[in-house]
């Protein structure tokens, strides 16, 4: 019930209960004044009686009849006397007078007025005769219905006046409390520019100045981060370690070239990737290959501005990078190759005779999908690795034997039955133990016998629709290496199993079946996942997590959207993204980013990992912004899993 309606029913129930009291003392004194009236009425008739008999020079009985006939006639037309009698000395009734007929009192007023008619009796002079009178209760109902008519007059009226009262003084009082709540529900709508509240009263002063206090301190901070996230979105098309636009952004310019509005003129998109770099990486370590790297990114940066045909330079992830190009001539291209291909090779710290690069072109036009590029640039590069020089352009017969080729190699792997899992741990730092250890499939080639890097792997799997079964397959080997073994281990869930409901079924089958491995089991799912499959990717986590598992969002902080999706899943950990960690120490935007990403996780009671640790100048800034989890290869390289 509203304040107004209470505190209007609070007064109409006072001043009730104050009308009835002064009503019941009006009927007091009503009942008062009728046995004073009559009282008063019989000692005034026997004084009239005494001195009309006084006055006569005899008294005869036809005299003393009329004398008492008319005293009884003037008694009873009195409105207060009902009856009226003389009676002798034993009581006999010697005459008698009534009032006239009146209606009868109704039974309401007897309830509350239960006392029976007053009778008064005076002696008449000096005779053996008396004078009794009996007071009119329907002269008392007359006169208290008239006052009870009057007081419910009154009663209403005050009680409307006062509700109007109320009304108002309630409306003054709650102007500043509905001020304060509209300001809450702007600022709740990320709207900090409404009016301030003022207060109509030194009572409400106090919330008032607490709400615009509090408007202007988050209007500040949702600013900066609201600036935050706009830098951190330009950031997050960059690659981090070059500063070139990375895969995300090469995506949607190759959405934007590629739709039913674009013309039909053709483009050249070139694939530089560099073969060499696995070695650099695992010879020389990580710091002289990301050295390579960064050079390379710099040859095709001055390429583009010496040449004019190269429009934009992505680095897509590892070694791959992206050139888009008008289309070009043959001897123009040849040209162009040429000059990567031989700065490549003079930027590599490796000398031992390898191919420093593989090159693959295609050309395109907007009618053409996403898919049918990246295939045809994919068979590009495979044909380029049996070229001497190192580049090849896309035809339709390198395109057929490239997804031939791969469904080959795939198919050769999930017949196999067998991956290698390499794990990598996720170290408490507090404790300074590992929480878990995330696991990674690992393959190889039929031919080679060398490692297929994942960067190839999973592009191929993706566009044979055969990420569910890769999947499949090393989640089956991680449930049988858990079986010996005491270790909480994490697996990867793509994007591609989570939409894919044989897999789910599947899944959920499994770990029905094997339900003692569950309490060491969690499962890493990536925060893209719930948002292009949020049903899905919600309702598995949920399975996964009533079954006993543990579930960790992966890449947090990529992708805004996510947040509602934390919310409704409640995981374990969340894992925070890469592009965010490194270099953290001496990037003050990213550690404002990454603590207000901490107070939405320890909000919501979600323990927080930061992944790509790779320096101890890294770690400890994260542990000083509150993430007591870390991995990365500052703990440990991906390494083999021993357990049988």
């Amino acid at each position: 019930m509203k304040l107004t309606n209470q505190t209007n029913w609070g007064i109409v129930a006072l001043l009730f209960l104050a009308f009835t009291a002064l009503s019941v003392a009006e009927l007091r004194e009503l009942q008062l004044n009728t046995s004073e009236a009559v009282t008063l009425q019989a000692e005034k008739s026997a004084a009239n009686y005494r001195k009309n008999i006084d006055q006569l020079s005899s008294l005869s009985p036809q005299t003393e009849e009329l004398v008492l006939s008319t005293l009884l006639e003037s008694t009873v037309s009195q409105p207060h006397i009902s009856y009226a009698a003389i009676v002798d000395a034993s009581g006999s009734v010697v005459a008698k007078r009534e009032a006239a007929v009146q209606n009868a009192v109704p039974s309401w007023f007897t309830s509350i007025d239960s006392n029976s008619e007053l009778e008064k009796r005076v002696p008449l002079g000096d005779s053996q005769r008396a004078l009794v009178l009996t007071s009119n209760k329907v002269e008392v109902y007359t006169r208290f219905t008239n006052v009870l008519l009057r007081n419910i007059i009154a009663f209403v009226a005050l009680s409307l006046l006062v509700s109007l009262l109320v009304a108002v003084m309630n409306r003054r009082f709650k102007r500043p409390i509905e001020d304060t709540v509209r300001k809450l529900n702007d600022m709740g709508s990320h709207n900090f520019t409404s009016p301030q509240v003022s207060a109509s009263s030194g009572d409400c002063e106090q919330l008032t100045s607490t709400v615009n206090t509090l408007s202007s301190t988050l209007a500040s901070k949702f600013d900066e981060l609201t600036r935050q996230s706009e830098l951190f979105k330009k950031e997050a098309s960059k690659d981090s370690l070059t500063k070139l636009a990375n895969r995300g952004a090469f995506e949607r310019h190759m959405r934007a070239l590629l739709n039913e509005n674009a013309t039909s003129q053709e483009k050249e998109l070139i694939i530089v990737r560099l073969a060499q770099l696995a070695s650099i990486n695992t010879k020389l370590g990580m710091v002289p290959g990301d050295n390579y790297v960064k050079a390379i990114a710099n040859i095709l940066v001055e390429e583009t501005k010496n040449n004019s045909n190269v429009r934009f330079v992505f680095r897509l992830t590892g070694g791959d990078f992206a050139l888009i190009c008008e289309a070009m001539e043959k001897p123009v291209r040849d040209l162009m190759l040429t000059n990567i291909s031989k700065q490549c090779a003079s930027a590599s710290p490796l000398r031992d005779g390898t191919k420093a690069t593989y090159i693959g072109i295609t050309r395109f036009t907007g009618t053409m999908s996403m898919p049918q590029v990246m295939e045809s640039v994919d068979s590009a590069l495979i044909a380029a690795m049996k070229t001497q020089s190192g580049w090849e352009l896309a035809s339709e017969i390198s395109h057929v034997h490239s997804n031939t080729r791969w469904r080959e190699r795939l198919n050769y792997i999930v017949a196999q039955q067998y991956a290698d899992i390499m794990i990598q741990p996720v170290m408490n730092i507090e404790q300074n133990i590992p929480a878990y250890y995330e696991t990674f499939g690992r393959f190889k080639d039929k031919d080679t016998n060398e490692v297929i890097p994942m960067s190839q792997l999973i592009p191929a799997s993706e566009r044979l629709d055969l990420i569910p079964q890769v999947d499949r397959l090393v989640t089956s080997i991680v449930f049988k290496k858990m079986e010996v073994t005491s270790q909480q281990v994490a697996v990867n869930l793509s994007i591609t199993s989570i939409a894919n409901g044989e897999f789910r079924a599947w899944l959920v089958n499994e770990l029905t079946q094997r339900q003692a491995l569950c309490p060491r089991l969690l499962f890493e799912v990536e925060d893209a996942a719930l948002i292009q499959y949020r049903d899905y990717a919600e309702s598995l986590c949920r399975q996964l997590i009533n079954l006993g598992c543990r579930v960790t969002i992966e890449h947090f902080g990529d992708h805004f959207a996510s947040l509602s999706g934390l919310r409704a899943i409640k995981p374990q950990f969340v894992k925070i993204s890469g592009r965010l960690t490194q270099g953290i120490h001496t990037n003050k935007e990213n550690q404002l980013f990454v603590s207000s990403l901490i107070n939405i996780a320890t909000g919501l009671n979600i323990k927080v990992i930061a992944e790509m640790v790779e320096t101890e100048a890294e770690s400890v800034a994260l542990n000083k912004l509150g993430v007591e989890h870390q991995q990365g290869y500052y703990f440990a390289k991906p390494a083999l899993w021993n357990v049988y």
